[in-house]
C-alpha cells in the first residue's frame, strides 16, 4: 500500500479525458468474417484460458510499436484536451489514456499506456474525474489512480487484492461508493466507500451472492443510484437490487430471462429502460424499469443485432443507442421509442474498421462524435477509430485512428471522463 503524502487530500494531478481500451477483435469488412474462436468455447471462456499468453504477445507488440514510433503518436492538429478517454487492456498489464479536444480530435497522453495489474476487464472513473479504478481478472485486484489535468495516471494508494478475479466495478452516481463483482464460477457483490483522496474502505454491508453459476457478472446503476442491475453471463438472467443508504442490496422481484450469455447491462439517461447485450444469441434484451426497480420486457424484445453485441451506449437525450457487434464487425444503431422498443437507425448497421473485432463504442456528450475501440485486432494492440454522428444518427468514419498500446480491450473498459 502506498503511503499518501500529507497534502494528498489536496493533490490533484492534471485532469483531462481518458479512454480505457481493450483488445480489438479480428474482423474484415472486405469479405466473410471468420470466427477466430474455438467452436466449443465462447469468446470470454477463450480469453480467460489464454489471457496470459496474450499478455506476453502484447509486450512484444507494444515494444515493436514504440520502436516504430507508432505508440504515443499525437495528431499535430489536436487542440488541448477537454476530456479524457481511459481504456484498459484485458490481455495486457496497462491502461491507456487519450485526450479528447472540443472538436472530438484524439491525442495520446504523454506516458500512456500506464502500468497496471493484468487483465483489466472493467474501468470506472469518479464523476469528478479525479480517481480511476481498474478491476483486474488475472491479477485479482482493484487498483486506484489519480487522474491529472494532463491525463497522466498516478497511483493513489488503492490496491485491494482478492486472490480471485474481479470482474466488474461500478461507481454510484454521487461518487461516494464503489461496487465490485468478485469471484470465479460464482460471483458476489462487495461494496466500498470512496474517501476524499480516493481511498476505498468496506461499507460494512454484507456481500451479496449472485445466484447460480454467476461467473462474469457485470453490474450497472440506475442514474439516480437507487437500483443496481446485474447480468449473469452463464445463467442467462438479469437481476435487480434496491440500493440502501448503507449500501445493502435488496432483491427486487425475480430474475428476468435474457438471451444467451447476457452481459454489459446499460441504463438510459432518464432511468426508464435497461438494455442487455446477449453475445451468443446476437440480440439485445430490453426492459422497462418500474418505480420500485422491477423489470418488465419492452415490446418486441429481443432486438436483433449482429453476432456478439458488446454493450449499449446512449445519446445524452436517451433517444438513440449504439452497440458494437464484435463477431459481425459492425456497429448497430437504434432509435429508442417511447415504450422502449427499438427501431434501426438509417443505414444501420455501420461497418467497423477492417481487421478488428469491435469491442466498445463511446459517445461524446454532444453526440457529435463516436469513438469505436477495438477488442481484438490484427494490428496487435487496440486502436480507437473516430466517427461523426449525423443529425439522423447515422455514423460515418472521420478518418482518425489512434493506437492505445493496450491489448484486448474487452468488457466495460472504456470510459470518457466528464469535462474539465
Amino acid at each position: 500500500m502506498t503511503t499518501l503524502a500529507p497534502d494528498a487530500r489536496d493533490f490533484r494531478p492534471n485532469r483531462g479525458e481518458f479512454l480505457s481500451v481493450s483488445l480489438p477483435a479480428l474482423h474484415s469488412t472486405a469479405g466473410p468474417v471468420r470466427d477466430p474462436w474455438p467452436a466449443q468455447e465462447s469468446r470470454r471462456q477463450y480469453v480467460f484460458g489464454n489471457v496470459v499468453a496474450l499478455s506476453r504477445c502484447a509486450a512484444v507488440g507494444v515494444a515493436s510499436l514504440v520502436v516504430a514510433g507508432w505508440l504515443g503518436a499525437t495528431p499535430a492538429d489536436a487542440a488541448a484536451p477537454s476530456r479524457f478517454l481511459v481504456i484498459g487492456g484485458t490481455g495486457s498489464s496497462n491502461v491507456a489514456v487519450l485526450g479528447v479536444d472540443p472538436a472530438g480530435q484524439l491525442s495520446t497522453v504523454a506516458g500512456s499506456p500506464f502500468a497496471s495489474g493484468t487483465g483489466a476487464l472493467s474501468v470506472a472513473v469518479t464523476p469528478d474525474s479525479r480517481n480511476v479504478y481498474v478491476a483486474q481478472t488475472v491479477s485479482g485486484a482493484i487498483s486506484g489512480y489519480w487522474l491529472g489535468t494532463d491525463g497522466k495516471l498516478t497511483p493513489n494508494g488503492v490496491q485491494l487484492d482478492f486472490g480471485q478475479p474481479v470482474v466488474g466495478i461500478v461507481i454510484s452516481p454521487d461518487g461516494t461508493r464503489l461496487f465490485a463483482t468478485v469471484g470465479g464460477l460464482t460471483d458476489e457483490i462487495r461494496s466500498y466507500r470512496i474517501g476524499p483522496t480516493g481511498a476505498l474502505t468496506p461499507t460494512g454491508a454484507a456481500p451479496v451472492q449472485i445466484p447460480g453459476l454467476s461467473a462474469l457478472t457485470l453490474p450497472a446503476f440506475s442514474p439516480d443510484g437507487r437500483f443496481m442491475f446485474v447480468a449473469s453471463y452463464l445463467e442467462g438472467q438479469v437481476y435487480s437490487y434496491a440500493v440502501g443508504t448503507d449500501a445493502n442490496l435488496t432483491p427486487v422481484g425475480g430474475p428476468q430471462p435474457a438471451g444467451a450469455m447476457p452481459t454489459l447491462p446499460a441504463v438510459t439517461p432518464d432511468g426508464k429502460f435497461l438494455y442487455v447485450s446477449n453475445e451468443t444469441s446476437g440480440d439485445l434484451s430490453g426492459y422497462a424499469i418500474g418505480a420500485d426497480g422491477s423489470l418488465t420486457p419492452t415490446p418486441g424484445s429481443r432486438y436483433s443485432t449482429a453476432l456478439e453485441p458488446h454493450g449499449a451506449q446512449f445519446t445524452p437525450d436517451g433517444k438513440r443507442l449504439y452497440v458494437p457487434a464484435a463477431g459481425g464487425g459492425v456497429i448497430n444503431g437504434f432509435s429508442i421509442n417511447a415504450d422502449g422498443s427499438l427501431t434501426p437507425l438509417p443505414g444501420a448497421p455501420y461497418p467497423a474498421a477492417a481487421g478488428a473485432l469491435v469491442g466498445r463504442v463511446i459517445l461524446d456528450p454532444e453526440a457529435k462524435s463516436a469513438f469505436v475501440i477495438d477488442a481484438l485486432t490484427l494490428h496487435g494492440t487496440s486502436q480507437v477509430h473516430s466517427y461523426s454522428i449525423a443529425a439522423d444518427g447515422s455514423l460515418t468514419p472521420s478518418g482518425q485512428t489512434v493506437d492505445t498500446g493496450v491489448t484486448f480491450s474487452d468488457g466495460p473498459s472504456g470510459v470518457l471522463t466528464n469535462g474539465l
